[in-house]
């Protein structure tokens, strides 16, 4: 056959089907690579070398000069050049330089044939435009691309430059312009039936109202996709504002494509969270380690994240040569790229290790869930999963490294809770020592401070936890709210005021004006649970009169239980069971029992010992001295795991930190705004 191409003068087919056997083997080596890890050892170089041989074929087929090679062959051509050194090199500038070559072409050439060229190329053009961050020119050929898809009916294609479109309005921080686009995309999708497609829009509003932080915009249209998500405990869902989306009496089509559902998953998860809905994000959770069994690769697109929705009578040309690849014509699908699977099942162990972190009944829960995600970060570095090419070699690692700082410093968090501060310590030196390594201090110094601070604090560094508290809130000032919607100078600035609480530092003034600076900063309806049931806790300590001070813990005690903290509910008994001792109220010792019980059992020593104390004193009042000399014993023993974990805890080189960064940037306990902690650090 190959001679007959010869004599026949089309050696382009050869050197196409050559180039695309190179392509394929490439991406096969990558798919066994990634998932039978370390099997295939010197992988990446025999991979490079197919991709280069691919890019050699090619070269040459753009070179042929024969009468049999169409100006047709020329763009097709041209353009899958420039595909494959978009994916797999860094060399953007003779890609551009290949699509402009291929689009000079393709609107030279007359007829239907040309147009799913033009398209592909128009697509190609405005990725390299997006990625060089030219959103101008890109806005442009997506306008121009847009009208030609529209023009012809390709109903596909019309979706394609739709989410395209969204996409830049994203990057360029317009959710407004985003949000239009993919409404107008949902309205065209479910005039036509393509009731999936629809719903792929919806979640990506979804995502850009979380990762610009519109929270109110993104429950919106949770509440909008719920229905069509099978998961009848999750229904329900109101945003703070109480926007409801319009009511369709009629069928609610299901959601088809396990890939969409999945994804819902991950964002309704995410927002539960940062609403306080810990039961409903838990429901989800288990959805989501089921579905994700469903979604398990099958090739190098599922690997990539690529994944097809089906579409009802789509039109496309009808002139395709043979050697274009058969996956590239999809007349009844749309691709869509969201995360690749290796990041839905990363972030599936974050949302389990964060989902359980705060109910410390069972402490080894979240840390296994955390640490299993940390090792399977570590392993995509080894590895670099299924992105042979070098740009997605990058943008992987750079997301795979958020990813590790936020195991991380949540990580942190469950060893301040288990009041492991030897491991807590160890845990941020290894997220401080990340963000160097990655460039990433100044993204993440303000979150590092508040754990740094939070360890200071509980190691009894009250001055070094004030100054890392001062240190947080002065890098949060800059900072544009976080898209995980955590709340970081907001509990910076409670638990400085919780210090001048207390007696080595009591500033009355100072908690107040904490105390109104945070509540400054949310309008009515935004302020998170956990903060919220944070300030009742420290409005107990400053309200004047005992009955004002009830209210309070009692509603703390509501939001902790719903939250499932076992800390801030520990925390909350004794203060309630202390209002109660002061009021004579018969309630005091069920209160500060049922508070000293649940801290021993959660590992909340430091309010153990505190409730314990209480305990003894109202068994001394109350002549009951047994029981006062059992609680004593038992205060004994608390005191001296509180002891031990003072002292087994150096913080040398965390001291050294903070003395460093505190001359960099002459932090004090200032004031400021920005976000971006976890839930439940309290």
């Amino acid at each position: 056959m190959e001679q007959s191409c010869v004599a026949m003068g089309k050696t382009h087919l050869i050197l196409w089907a050559m180039a695309e056997e190179f392509i394929e083997e490439a991406r096969s080596l990558c798919f066994v690579a990634t998932t039978q890890p370390y099997s295939q050892p010197g992988w990446r170089k025999r991979h490079q070398d197919l991709i280069t041989s691919a890019i050699r074929c090619l070269v040459a087929c753009v070179s042929v000069e024969s009468q049999s090679m169409t100006q047709l062959d020329k763009a097709k051509s041209r353009l899958r050049l420039a595909q494959i050194l978009f994916e797999e090199t860094e060399s953007l500038e003779r890609c551009e330089d290949e699509v402009s070559k291929a689009i000079t072409i393709a609107d030279a050439i007359q007829g239907v044939e040309a147009l799913d060229i033009q398209l592909r190329l128009y697509d190609l053009q405005i990725q390299m435009y997006m990625e060089t961050k030219r959103f101008r020119q890109a806005k442009n050929i997506i306008r121009l691309a847009s009208a030609e898809a529209a023009k012809h009916e390709l109903h596909a294609w019309t979706y394609q430059f739709c989410l395209t479109k969204a996409k830049l309005h994203f990057l360029m921080d317009d959710l407004a312009g985003s949000l239009t686009t993919l409404g107008h995309g949902a309205t065209i999708a479910e005039h036509r039936g393509d009731y999936d497609v629809k719903l792929a829009f919806w979640i990506l509003g979804v995502q850009y109202s979380l990762m610009l932080s519109n929270w109110d915009q993104a429950m919106f249209f949770l509440q909008k996709l719920s229905p069509h998500m099978g998961l009848e405990q999750i229904n329900n869902i109101t945003s703070n504002s109480g926007q409801q989306p319009p009511v369709n009496s009629s069928f609610q089509p299901s959601c088809q494509s396990k890939h969409l559902r999945v994804f819902f998953l991950v964002l309704f998860i995410f927002c539960m969270l940062r609403s306080g809905n810990v039961a409903k994000a838990l429901v989800a959770l288990t959805a989501l380690q089921v579905g994700l069994e469903d979604i398990r690769p099958k090739d190098g697109d599922d690997l990539q994240g690529i994944f097809k929705v089906a579409l009802r009578n789509v039109h496309q040309p009808s002139h395709y040569q043979e050697y274009i690849q058969p996956q590239q014509i999809q007349p009844a699908t749309i691709s869509i790229k969201w995360m690749s699977f290796s990041q839905v099942y990363t972030l599936a162990y974050l949302l389990s290790g964060v989902c359980s972190k705060a109910d410390m009944t069972n402490p080894k829960k979240p840390q296994q869930y955390l640490m299993e995600g940390i090792k399977v970060v570590d392993r995509e570095f080894n590895v670099n999963d299924y992105a042979s090419a070098a740009i997605y070699v990058r943008r992987n690692q750079h997301w795979f490294s958020l990813v590790m700082l936020n195991m991380l410093l949540h990580l942190a968090d469950v060893f301040l809770l288990q009041f492991d501060h030897a491991s807590a310590e160890e845990t941020l030196l290894k997220a401080t020592y990340w963000c160097k390594v990655c460039n990433l201090w100044d993204t993440f110094k303000w979150r590092i401070s508040l754990s740094i601070g939070m360890l200071m604090h509980l190691g009894g560094r009250l001055d070094e936890a004030l100054t890392w508290y001062g240190i947080c809130m002065t890098h949060a000032e800059s900072s544009h709210q976080d898209p995980q919607g955590y709340d970081t100078k907001s509990l910076a600035l409670i638990n400085a005021a919780i210090i001048y609480c207390g007696d080595r530092h009591f500033d009355l003034q100072k908690v107040k004006s904490m105390q109104s600076e945070v509540k400054s900063r949310y309008p009515s309806s935004t302020m998170t649970p956990n903060i919220t049931c944070a300030l009742h806790i420290l409005d107990s300590w400053t309200v004047e009169g005992l009955m004002l001070a009830r209210q309070h813990l009692l509603e703390s005690l509501k939001l902790s239980a719903a939250l499932q903290n076992t800390q801030m509910r520990s925390l909350t008994l004794l203060l309630l069971g202390n209002v109660y001792l002061q009021t004579h109220d018969d309630q005091a010792e069920k209160m500060l029992m049922t508070g000293c019980l649940h801290a021993l059992k959660t590992k909340n020593y430091p309010v153990a010992a505190a409730s314990g104390s209480s305990l003894k004193d109202l068994f001394l009042k109350t002549s009951q001295g047994i029981k006062a000399s059992q609680q004593a014993q038992q205060n004994r023993d608390v005191i001296d795991v509180v002891d031990q974990a003072f002292q087994s805890t150096l913080m040398a080189p965390l001291v050294a930190l903070s003395r460093a960064e505190h001359d960099s940037t002459s932090a004090g306990s200032g004031s400021g705004s920005g976000s971006g902690s976890s839930s439940g650090r309290y």
